[in-house]
């Protein structure tokens, strides 16, 4: 038997070890763990704002603090900010080429005007997500996240270390890390203080399109 071969008959060994281990958890479906809850009946739903300004798919969208501001990403490579109360757009950021252009909307006069320019990502965005009300976390189709400052229109911090687009994020709840999954079948943990990657999670053979990770409770010993 070659080298080869045995490195494979390991590999399916031990990939049948890690089903039977899922299998061993699974003591349990769905239906049985819901059975005792009440019915929540149906659900009467209807548009109560309709926000226009992006050209192409939207990928992600998050609510601020406040309820009211709400950020969305789309592939048309524009990361805007909404006042979901009147659907006007506060900021729009936008690739232009390699650069990301910043248009501040609270202008009382009628047309946007450009407020600055700034190096920013130059592929599509596929997710956002509020740190506060002045910050913002992205990834993005060019192979890295950000962190922006909304006020400024700076990228304060980039993370790098992915080798495909960036496709979902999923945030501590105390805001200091945040997971990514991508297209190069990892997830990463970053630190937004820093930016650096804490740890890498491989394991899919494939895309990894969304994350969400239940994170510990640390506010109880």
């Amino acid at each position: 038997m070659s080298e080869l071969e045995q490195l494979r008959q390991e590999a399916e060994q031990l990939r049948n070890q890690i089903r039977d281990a899922r299998k061993a958890c699974s003591d349990s479906t769905l239906s049985q763990i819901t059975a005792g809850l009440d019915s929540v009946g149906r659900i009467q739903m209807r548009t109560r704002r309709t926000l226009r300004g992006h050209l192409a798919k939207i990928y992600a969208m998050h609510w601020g603090s406040d309820s009211r501001l709400l950020v969305s990403a789309s592939q048309d490579g524009k990361l805007i900010i909404w006042d979901s109360y009147t659907t006007n757009k506060v900021r729009v950021q936008m690739n232009m080429n390699t650069e990301e252009e910043i248009l501040n909307l609270k202008t009382r006069e009628g047309n946007v005007r450009v407020t600055r320019e700034l190096p920013g990502h130059t592929g599509y965005l596929s997710c956002c997500r509020f740190l506060d009300d002045n910050q913002i976390v992205t990834s993005s189709g060019d192979t890295t996240c950000a962190l922006w400052d909304i006020e400024t229109g700076q990228q304060a911090t980039t993370f790098t270390g992915h080798t495909g687009d960036v496709m979902s994020l999923s945030l501590s709840p105390d805001f200091r890390t945040f997971v990514s999954g991508a297209c190069d079948a990892s997830s990463k943990l970053w630190d937004v203080r820093d930016g650096m990657c804490r740890q890498s999670f491989t394991g899919h053979v494939s895309d990894i399109n969304a994350v969400c990770v239940c994170w510990p409770d640390t506010t109880t010993g």
